[in-house]
């Protein structure tokens, strides 16, 4: 700390003063209108390009998300395109997430930033040196300058004293009674807090990367489904105006082949809308420009159930960072407690300087100085008292949120639970209802080329169909999904339940394969 003095005692010694400081006062207004700092790329122009706008030749809907092992280095050398950038398997989706996602470096800078304030709570512990100085003139009447850290000049003689002091002054806090303790151990826990959060951020990030994945394959089989249906309705419809010009058709069976066509493509319109929705939301779960081009690597895998709820209550009580946050969360409170009591006590610190002085009528020469001080607060109007009191209601809203947090975990584990396996059910069910769908539509064809059933028996089949694989897509996907947010819920990385193959050389093929494919008509008789 550096103090610079100007004292004057009468008009003339003021007039000189004044005169003698005012070309600093244009430095000074300059240097308080400080220059306007460059933005950071991120946020400039170029930045808005990079994370809103995109190039005018990608400017294209595409046409295929998702790709398997037979077309991928195809598509790698033939799109135009890097396949580090474009192709991503999911174990690569989320670990580019970890890497780009905004919300990992805001989180990050919060931990560094709680490093700072660690820091700053540990600099009382070490002593504060300053370099002092005081310049100016002052009447016979004024002692000369002001006090120093130890003492003050002494007059020497009668008359107009000027003088030019410099020292070197050190203060060191011996005793505060927990002050500078609780309030280190308070940045320190609230280091620790931020460093929990930072890995309990990283774990939202790789569940959000993994659901958007998810929904990506999900959207995609479910808009195969829908070509299919397209396609069968199409056919049916055709074959139906066939047989009513023959006249073995009504008009009515017309009409409702015309409905379902109609119907097949707007189920089709949207589950091509809902898959654009899910890249996006994929590419911005990355950290990526939501219109940026982007395929993803089908999964062909049905994991077993993760185990008993018992066992999964325990791995996430060991995993979940946010106990751990909770704990720290009251152990900021409680030495938050210790420095706002520790106000209520004296202080004890050590000063001393050394220095020189150099004047008129003052005694100049080396000066030396050193004191025990001792500090004990007597009013302060309240200010400590509330302290503490809003230190005590901190702990008490700490312990609170900590039980919070821990009945979350409690819940959360045990919901995402009950949803694996509710959604492992599903796909019993719904593969079950594949296969009778498909049966019944094979006995509607039958009895259709006999001539014992209408084309709206046809339609009808071909809708349940339809339905049915919907329902199995559905199930499929929502317990794939069910199992990342049990990871999710007990702490775990990403695909740990999936057990993924992350070999790309090893891509399984595509899972809507695993569909019945749909007969073709039978020619009419």
């Amino acid at each position: 700390m550096a103090r610079i003095a100007f004292v004057g005692s009468s008009a003339v010694t003021a007039s000189v003063a004044l005169l003698a400081v005012m070309p600093f006062f244009p430095m000074t207004g300059c240097a308080s209108r400080k220059a306007i700092l460059p933005s950071p790329p991120q946020v400039n122009y170029s930045g808005v390009e990079t994370h809103v706008l995109i190039p005018p030749d990608l400017n294209v809907e595409p046409q295929e998300t998702v790709v398997s092992s037979q077309n991928l280095d195809l598509l790698a050398t033939s799109s135009g395109f890097d396949a580090g950038q474009v192709i991503f398997s999911l174990p690569d989706a989320i670990a580019f997430a970890l890497q780009n996602n905004p919300r990992i470096r805001s989180v990050r800078s919060a931990a560094e930033r709680a490093q700072g304030q660690e820091q700053v709570a540990f600099a009382p512990f070490l002593p504060e040196v300053d370099i002092l100085g005081q310049y100016g003139t002052t009447s016979a009447t004024l002692a000369p300058g002001i006090p120093g850290p130890t003492g003050f000049l002494l007059a020497n003689g009668f008359g107009t004293r000027s003088y030019a002091e410099t020292e070197v002054a050190l203060q060191w806090i011996i005793y505060d009674f927990g002050r500078t303790g609780g309030r280190y151990r308070q940045a320190v826990a609230r280091e620790r807090i931020a460093e929990l959060q930072v890995t309990r951020a990283c774990q939202t990030v790789e569940f959000d990367a993994t659901s958007a994945y998810l929904d990506v394959l999900l959207a995609r089989a479910s808009r195969h489904v829908q070509e299919d249906a397209v396609r069968r309705t199409k056919a049916i419809l055709e074959d139906t105006v066939s047989r009513r010009e023959g006249g073995v058709a009504l008009r009515e069976d017309v009409l409702r082949a015309e409905v379902q066509y109609s119907e097949s493509r707007e189920a089709f319109v949207l589950a091509r809308e809902a898959e654009f929705n899910a890249l996006a939301r994929l590419n911005n779960a990355m950290g990526r420009n939501a219109s940026l081009p982007i395929e993803v690597v089908d999964m062909d895998t049905e994991p077993p159930l993760p185990g008993t709820l018992s066992d999964l209550l325990e791995v996430a009580a060991a995993n979940r960072p946010e106990i751990g946050l909770a704990q720290k969360t009251v152990a900021a409170a409680q030495e938050g407690w210790q420095a706002s009591r520790g106000e209520f006590l004296p202080k004890i610190f050590a000063r001393g300087s050394v220095g020189r002085t150099d004047a008129e009528n003052v005694v100049t020469g080396w000066q030396e100085g050193a004191g025990l001080h001792l500090e004990t607060p007597l009013y302060s109007g309240g200010r400590h008292q509330g302290a503490l009191r809003s230190a005590e209601a901190e702990i008490r809203q700490a312990v609170a949120d900590a039980q919070s947090i821990l009945n979350a975990i409690s819940l959360q584990v045990k919901l995402a639970y009950h949803g694996v396996v509710a959604a492992r059910e599903r796909i019993e069910l719904a593969q079950s209802a594949v296969t009778q769908s498909d049966e019944n539509l094979r006995l509607i064809r039958v009895r259709y080329h006999n001539g014992n059933a209408t084309p709206t028996d046809i339609v009808d089949s071909e809708a349940a169909v339809t339905r049915s694989q919907q329902r199995f897509l559905s199930a499929d996907y929502t317990y794939l999904a069910a199992l990342a947010r049990l990871d999710y819920a007990m702490g775990q990385r990403q695909v740990t339940l999936l057990q993924y193959v992350t070999d790309k050389n090893e891509v399984p093929e595509s899972r809507s394969d695993e569909l019945p494919l749909p007969s073709p008509l039978l020619p009419m008789p």
